[in-house]
């Protein structure tokens, strides 16, 4: 690799590391309404160093580099005024003649990316506007990676994007040290935007891909910046914590060579990764509480049950931890996932009785389910709810899986 390629290649490492840091304590230093400015400050600061590192060769600390060119810059536009970087001094509405000192101390560098983590996360944000956000400002993805990721276009994105920002913008909230309400007052939404960031990397809905790691790298990543601080580090989070690690630890498992699809009773347990399933009952463990019973408690204690061997005991409990799940949270995910277990349990006719009190006739996993139940007494009716969750799937890798289960039908 030459010197200028492997410039290019630790840069963009670095954009992902620490353009959430530098967007977090510049934003402290001016205001969440002056995001374009600060993102306008960290844009120079990059296209200094890409033209600066392929010929003098990269810094010995590149990320101490990054922060003192960021503060040069942000310093000159603060002295010129010129309409060139928007009159710094009047956006940031100082009297003095100084700018202050602009600090990327580590704990202010902690402090300020845990507030930039709930100021993104607005509760009169949209849940899917907040993601955008989150994939923007915090993880540092462009508009079009983020399009790639939600499997939308990039004026949809584009759409989002401005809508949030101004939200954020009229949100007054400042990137200062958390306290407890401000903390209590969104943490819900934190918990949901990264639960969901999480999901669309563990179950992806773009076209060629079932998985993205790079979605489930940052939704684990924001999860341990939250753990880093006790106001924060909640059973909840706790709870969150714990079912990443079980889910992810099964990733090497879940799809084949070719990126196929691999179901659940197919995969090769020698893949699932150990260390990440112990540290998921460490987590699970601190979790518990007396007063917490959160729907990420009852998900990591399903996926806990997923990490063990294959037995009816294992089934029934699970069955009995979907009972009482839904007696807190209702969705088409947990109703359909019950009946499953419950088929485990009580077989395949039973079950479909129990489908008969529900239906959702535009939910692919509903018809993938019937599909299930049906097969080896109705092969023709499960072929044919196989054929109606093909026409709801835009998976490319989803419906070759459906189609393999059609053929075993033959």
């Amino acid at each position: 690799m030459t010197m200028a390629n492997q410039g290019v290649s630790i840069l963009s490492d670095l954009f992902r590391k620490e353009q959430t840091k530098m967007t977090a304590v510049l934003c402290r230093h001016f205001s969440l309404k002056d995001l374009d400015i600060v993102e306008d400050i960290i844009a120079e600061t990059f296209l200094r160093a890409a033209e600066i590192w392929p010929q003098n060769g990269i810094p010995e600390n590149p990320s101490a580099w990054l922060y003192t060119v960021a503060k040069n810059i942000t310093k000159d536009g603060f002295r010129k005024k010129t309409s060139e970087t928007k009159n710094l001094k009047n956006i940031i509405n100082l009297n003095s003649e100084e700018l202050p000192e602009i600090s990327f101390e580590e704990s202010l560098i902690t402090d300020s990316k845990l507030a930039m983590i709930f100021a993104v996360c607005e509760n009169s944000i949209s849940p899917k506007s907040r993601v955008c956000l989150s994939l923007q400002i915090l993880c540092g993805f462009s508009v079009e990676e983020i399009g790639f990721a939600l499997h939308s276009n990039k004026e949809a994105i584009k759409k989002i994007l401005f809508r949030a920002r101004e939200q954020l913008r009229q949100s007054n909230f400042e990137i200062k040290n958390l306290t407890i309400d401000e903390i209590q007052l969104r943490m819900d939404s934190v918990l949901l935007t990264i639960y969901l960031l999480f999901n669309e990397g563990y179950s992806s809905k773009t076209k060629d891909s079932v998985i993205r790691l790079d979605l489930i790298k940052q939704a684990m990543n924001l999860g341990l910046s939250l753990m880093e601080t006790e106001l924060t580090k909640t059973p909840e989070l706790l709870a969150l914590m714990s079912l990443f690690c079980f889910q992810a630890s099964r990733l090497d498992a879940r799809t084949n060579d070719h990126g196929s699809v691999v179901i659940f009773a197919e995969q090769d347990k020698s893949k699932w990764d150990q260390e990440l399933i112990q540290k998921g009952n460490e987590y699970f463990l601190e979790a518990f509480s007396p007063t917490s019973r959160s729907r990420y408690h009852y998900e990591a204690a399903i996926a806990y049950w997923h990490t063990q061997e294959e037995s009816l005991e294992k089934w029934k409990y699970i069955l009995s931890i979907y009972d009482s799940f839904l007696e807190i949270y209702s969705s088409p995910s947990v109703i359909l996932n019950r009946i499953f277990a419950y088929s485990k349990v009580n077989g395949k006719t039973k079950a479909l009785e129990e489908v008969k009190n529900y239906s959702d006739y535009k939910n692919r996993d509903y018809h993938s389910l019937l599909g299930y139940l049906y097969s080896n007494s109705k092969n023709d009716l499960a072929s044919m709810h196989y054929q109606k969750a093909i026409q709801l799937t835009k998976s490319s890798k989803e419906i070759l899986l459906l189609e393999k289960k059609i053929k075993e039908l033959m």
